[in-house]
């Protein structure tokens, strides 16, 4: 028998010695394979960089290693639309601008400089040219005489300054005339209105002051205060009071959008005629505002606007004394006194509404409802 020594068998010893050789062949071919460009460092406004794989000036704008800033985006004067929305930030070697595609080097030195400003986009439109107003004729009733007609206009607009750099009229507008006149025949009348109603324990309060001097009045009414009172807007007309309309919520009506002027003259004018069975003749927006489609809505009515021409200020709540004075003082033939039931408190106003109308009595006026004229 021989002797055999301990340890692997020969079989084992191959199979490392085949593993072993099969690594370092490996490790060999792929030391021989990897690219040149595997690690790349640049120095990027005085950073040191580091990148593995091929790396070109879009990768470093996209990393953000850059100490400059992007342009602006400006409009077409250059004034500053948006900072920082303009081109991103320009990279140069050496001196030499560099495309987005171009390969960066191991060693290579960028300095990055603010991106050029861009020009915002325009946009060309056409946009209505609005109706203006004009009046003819002067007092406080008015009546819609031409409906004007509404132009076009064609604007370049700047799309994110949403500037107007060009303006041109293609169709110009019609104007809108609005007659103005007074009461007719120089007679020494006086048409007391009272706005904001009606109003419980104020409305009623002023019908008694008026029934004990046996005179008649105009109320334009709410129409939403309207709905919530109808017995006292049929006490109103009962007493052979006039009945107006001063628009469904008291909105302001000079800077409403159509729709909303629509809904406020027709829910007031709805509400007036089913609660008290009469079509209101006048129209009175809220504050004296208004506008070319809130004379086109209320002429749709066949209604007319009217104002004042004695205004005492009574809703801000001036002593009675003050209001009697103030209405003496400005009424002349053919007067529209502005007063308010209500609104608020009305005290004294009503307190001054029978010592004021037993004054105008010894002047020598008569009261009229907006109604009773021509």
């Amino acid at each position: 028998m021989g002797y055999r020594s301990p340890g692997r068998p020969p079989e084992a010893r191959l199979d490392l010695l085949r593993l072993t050789t099969t690594v370092v062949l490996i490790a060999a071919l792929g030391t021989v394979s990897l690219p040149a460009f595997a690690h790349v460092e640049v120095e990027v406004d005085g950073v040191k960089r580091a990148w593995v794989g091929p790396l070109t000036a879009a990768d470093v704008l996209a990393q953000g290693w850059y100490a400059s800033s992007a342009g602006d985006l400006v409009d077409r004067n250059g004034e500053m639309v948006a900072r920082g929305r303009g081109a991103t930030p320009e990279l140069s070697r050496d001196g030499v601008r560099l495309a987005l595609d171009a390969p960066l080097r191991d060693g290579d030195i960028i300095t990055s400089a603010t991106g050029a400003d861009v020009a915002e986009s325009e946009i060309v439109t056409e946009v209505p040219d609005p109706i203006t107003i004009r009046y003819v004729g002067d007092g406080p009733l008015q009546a819609l005489e031409q409906p004007g007609a509404v132009g076009v206009r064609r604007q370049v607009i700047g799309a994110a300054s949403v500037r107007v750099f060009a303006d041109e009229v293609i169709e110009p507008a019609h104007a809108m005339v609005i007659r103005r006149h007074g009461i007719n025949g120089g007679r020494k009348v006086v048409a007391l209105t009272f706005d904001d109603g009606p109003w419980p324990g104020q409305t009623d309060a002023i019908l008694r002051e008026l029934a004990a001097e046996d005179v008649q009045a105009t109320f334009f009414m709410i129409g939403s205060q309207v709905r919530r009172q109808p017995d006292l807007v049929r006490r109103v007309r009962d007493a052979g009071h006039a009945i107006g309309n001063h628009t469904q919520a008291h909105a302001r009506l000079d800077i409403a959008p159509a729709p909303v002027v629509r809904n406020e003259v027709t829910g007031a004018q709805q509400a007036i005629q089913e609660v008290a069975g009469v079509k209101p003749r006048w129209f009175r927006p809220p504050g004296g505002r208004t506008s070319a489609v809130v004379n086109k809505e209320v002429a749709r009515f066949d209604m007319r606007t009217v104002m004042w021409t004695v205004d005492p200020q009574d809703w801000r709540q001036p002593p009675t004394s003050r209001i009697i004075t103030d209405v003496l003082a400005g009424v002349r033939p053919g007067a529209v006194v502005l007063l308010h039931d209500g609104g608020g408190e009305r005290a004294t106003t009503i307190a001054a509404l029978g010592p004021l109308i037993r004054e105008l009595k010894k002047r020598g006026y008569t009261f009229v409802t907006l109604d009773e004229l021509p």
